[in-house]
């Protein structure tokens, strides 16, 4: 019974200090349309996103070792909310969607980070990403949520954050308007 027992303990010391790894959902927030600029035109726009992106991407702790361990996402999530929040703008704004269309506005994940805020009460999360358009404009953007406790929640709400960005950035909507 002691064996056991002392088997049992290094175990869990080892689980520890090694840490877990724990793979996130890619939940989906609303955006603040109160805070986007508004905008029109004509001509279809396509939403182009990384498709078959990364399954099990590393979400980087920014700071010493992480007492959580590592933790994972699936960028096919993330990315696929994010084509559905800009769509959603668009489709407000009463631009038409079209696959084809030779305009269009490309999002692509650069990084995510997350790390402890208020003394590990509250979780933070950055993501950075590239926006370009089809007339050859891009820029990178960082853009920062939190969550009270999960880093899921604090990952999901920087894609909305980073949407509101784009529909702030003057180059963009003056693409989408333009002829």
């Amino acid at each position: 019974m002691k064996t056991i027992l002392r088997h049992l303990h290094l175990i869990l010391a080892c689980v520890f200090l090694i840490g877990c790894t724990t793979h996130i959902e890619s939940y989906k927030f609303d955006i603040d349309h109160q805070i986007l600029k508004s905008f029109k035109s004509n001509i279809p726009l396509r939403v182009a996103v990384p498709k078959n992106a990364e399954k099990n991407y590393l979400i980087e702790f920014m700071g010493k070792k992480s007492r959580a361990g590592d933790v994972y996402v699936d960028l096919n999530g993330l990315y696929k909310n994010t084509e559905e929040l800009i769509e959603e703008v668009l489709v407000k704004n009463k631009i038409q969607l079209s696959a084809d269309s030779e305009k269009f506005i490309r999002f692509t994940i650069y990084k995510i980070q997350w790390e402890y805020w208020a003394g590990g009460y509250e979780v933070g999360a950055y993501l950075e990403f590239d926006i370009e358009t089809g007339d050859g404009y891009k820029k990178r953007y960082r853009v920062e949520d939190s969550s009270l406790t999960y880093v899921s929640r604090a990952v999901g709400r920087t894609i909305s954050r980073a949407v509101e960005k784009i529909f702030q950035d003057e180059k963009i909507i003056a693409y989408i308007g333009s002829l």
